[in-house]
C-alpha cells in the first residue's frame, strides 16, 4: 500500500507505519494466544480481520490522495447508503406490521434492521450507522438547508423509536459525556457541550414522561428486577462469562494471553464459531467447550433474553478472554494511534468513544457494518481536512 500511494507527506507516511506495526504486534498476540492455546489457524486470521478489518480501512482511505471531486463522490456514495438505510428501516416497519413481509425469528421491532435486515444485531448496527452519519450531515454539510439536516436527525431517532434500539441512546449520551469531561482545560467547550447535553437530557426527559412512543425508557428505567447488583442481576448476569474464562485458566499465561482467538466471549467465540463449523472443523478450525456452556446459560436466563445491555458475549470480554491483557493493550494501542493521528476533531473523537462503550454491550465492535462505517467518517474527515489544508 505505502510503496503505491502517491503521498509524499512524510508525517503521513511515519503515522501509517506506526499503524502497520501495531497491527503486526496485535496479529503477534492473536498468534502467540493461538500457540499457547492450540486454536486454529482460522480462528487466527477471522478473529484479526473482524478486530483489525476497520483499522486497514482508515489506512486504505488516508494514503489515497483524494481530489476535491473523488472526495465528494466519497462522501455522496456514504451519505446515500445512510439514507437508503433509514428509509428500508421505516419501510420495514410498516411492511412487518402490515403481514406482508416476514423477519423470522424476529418481531415487527427486531426487525427493523435497515440494509441489514434479518443479520443478527442489524436493528443496534443500522441505529448507530444512521445516528452517526445523519450527525455528520448535520455538522459538515452546510451547503444542505437546515430543515433537511433536523430532518435526517429527525428520521434517525424515529427508527431507534420503532427498532427499540435504546442502546444507541445510551452510548450516544455516555460519549457525549465523556467527551464533554476531556474539555476540563477548556472552559467555553465544556461549558457548551454540558448546555446542549442538558437541554437533551431535559428534551429526553420530558418526551418518556408525556409522549407515548417514549414511555418503553422510563419502563426499563424502573426495572428493579434487572437493573440491581445483586446475584441474579443484571451486572451478576453480564460478568458471567468473565468468571466461566477465569475457571478454565490452567496457567500463568492465560492472564497474558487469554483461552485462545475465537474461544470465548467475542463475536467468533460467541456466534460465528458455530454458525460457520461445517466449514471450519474441515479446515483445523477450534471451538471451545466455553460455548456451549454459555449458550446454556443465556437460554435459560431470562434476564439474559430481556435486554442485550446484560448479555455476557460482548467485545471487550471477547478480546480480553481470547488474547488476554496483552490483546488489550495491543488494541487499546491501535485505538490510540487512531484517536491521536487522524481524529482531527470532537466529531471523530465522538465516534471513537461510541465505539469503545459499544464495546461493553454486544460485539458492535467485530461488526463490519458498522466499524467500517466508522472508519469511514474517521478517514473522511481527515481527508476533508488535508484537502481544505492543501487547498489554502
Amino acid at each position: 500500500m505505502l510503496s503505491t500511494a502517491r503521498t509524499k507527506d512524510r508525517r503521513l507516511v511515519s503515522r501509517t507505519w506506526s499503524l502497520i506495526i501495531a497491527m503486526g504486534i496485535f496479529l503477534g498476540t492473536i498468534v502467540f494466544s493461538a500457540i499457547v492455546n492450540n486454536a486454529g489457524i482460522p480462528n487466527v486470521i477471522i478473529n484479526f480481520m473482524m478486530l483489525a478489518e476497520p483499522f486497514m480501512f482508515i489506512l486504505a482511505i488516508t494514503c489515497v490522495d483524494f481530489t476535491v471531486e473523488g472526495l465528494n463522490k466519497l462522501r455522496r456514495w456514504l451519505i446515500i447508503s445512510a439514507i437508503i438505510n433509514l428509509v428500508l428501516a421505516i419501510a420495514q416497519k410498516i411492511l412487518l406490521l402490515a403481514g406482508r413481509i416476514s423477519a423470522h425469528p424476529y418481531n415487527e421491532t427486531d426487525g427493523v434492521q435497515g440494509v441489514f435486515f434479518i443479520s443478527g444485531a442489524g436493528g443496534y448496527i443500522s441505529a448507530a450507522v444512521s445516528v452517526s452519519v445523519f450527525i455528520y450531515c448535520f455538522l459538515y454539510q452546510k451547503q444542505v438547508p437546515l430543515w433537511i439536516r433536523i430532518l435526517g436527525l429527525i428520521g434517525t431517532i424515529y427508527q431507534i423509536q420503532i427498532a427499540d434500539t435504546k442502546q444507541v441512546i445510551l452510548v450516544s449520551g455516555l460519549a457525549w459525556i465523556i467527551l464533554a469531561s476531556s474539555k476540563i482545560q477548556n472552559i467555553r467547550k465544556i461549558v457548551m457541550y454540558l448546555s446542549c447535553f442538558g437541554l437533551a437530557l431535559g428534551a429526553f426527559w420530558w418526551l418518556i414522561h408525556n409522549v407515548a412512543g417514549f414511555e418503553a425508557y422510563a419502563q426499563w428505567m424502573n426495572r428493579s428486577d434487572i437493573n440491581n447488583n445483586e446475584a441474579g442481576g443484571g451486572l451478576d448476569v453480564k460478568t458471567e462469562g468473565i468468571r466461566r474464562v477465569l475457571a478454565y485458566y490452567r496457567s500463568p499465561l492465560n492472564w497474558l494471553v487469554g483461552l485462545g482467538p475465537g474461544h470465548t466471549l467475542g463475536r467468533l467465540g460467541g456466534w460465528t464459531i458455530n454458525d460457520m463449523w461445517s466449514i471450519l472443523s474441515l479446515v483445523g478450525g477450534t471451538k471451545h467447550p466455553l460455548y456451549d456452556e454459555m449458550w446454556s446459560f443465556i437460554n435459560s436466563n431470562w434476564i439474559a433474553w430481556s435486554t442485550t445491555l446484560y448479555v455476557p458475549l460482548f467485545s471487550w470480554a471477547g478480546i480480553w478472554g481470547d488474547q488476554g491483557w496483552l490483546g488489550i493493550a495491543a488494541y487499546l494501542y491501535l485505538g490510540f494511534l487512531v484517536w491521536h493521528y487522524f481524529c482531527i476533531d470532537d466529531f471523530c473523537r465522538f465516534l471513537m468513544l461510541t465505539i469503545f462503550i459499544y464495546g461493553f454491550f454486544l460485539t458492535q465492535m467485530e461488526e463490519p457494518g458498522f466499524m467500517l462505517t466508522m472508519a469511514m467518517l474517521i478517514g473522511l474527515r481527515w481527508q476533508e481536512h488535508r484537502v481544505r489544508t492543501l487547498a489554502h
